[in-house]
């Protein structure tokens, strides 16, 4: 009796091994990618560079990728950590840094951050800020990124100045 239970218990822990051995994460092979950012030729340090894919229509849903620049202005793409990669395609890229003006108020709610006035100044051209309208486009093949550098012009404009919280709001038509 003792057999029989001991072997059926063995068969079935045997069983759930072979079932869950061979299902892995689900998760594509990522490449790791690195890159530059520059604005008028100058590196830029504190950027968020975004990756959005460019799908065929048959997958309804791919896992955006983004990283930050360093005082090179170079950066490292991360899917589903900090830097571990992104999966080979095409991509449409967004880049963007804003800095605030001024301090943050002593009261400031970071959860709640439209409460308060606060002042920011483009520090890359706000048009590069969204994916889907910046124009950028990559891709990542088994090599790396192509282009790997991305030199945003300002056109010699002065950056753009944006208000949020409340005074936002009572300035809008």
């Amino acid at each position: 009796m003792i057999r029989k239970w001991r072997d059926r218990h063995v068969a079935f822990g045997l069983l759930n091994l072979l079932l869950l051995g061979g299902c892995g994460d689900g998760r594509p092979s990522l490449v790791q990618v690195t890159g530059v950012v520059k604005v008028d030729g100058n590196p830029i340090e504190g950027a968020v560079v975004s990756f959005v894919p460019i799908t065929d229509g048959k997958d309804a849903y791919k896992r955006p990728s983004n990283g930050f620049t360093d005082a090179s202005g170079k950066f490292s793409i991360g899917t589903y950590d900090k830097t571990d990669g992104i999966p080979t395609g095409k991509y449409k890229v967004g880049i963007q840094k804003r800095d605030l003006v001024g301090d943050l108020p002593k009261n400031y709610d970071a959860e709640h951050p439209e409460r308060f006035n606060l002042k920011y100044k483009w520090a890359t051209p706000r048009k590069y800020a969204d994916p889907m309208k910046s124009g950028l486009e990559v891709e990542v093949t088994s090599s790396g990124l192509k282009p790997d550098t991305f030199d945003l012009a300002t056109g010699g404009e002065k950056p753009e100045v944006e208000l949020t919280g409340p005074q936002k709001r009572a300035n809008e038509p």
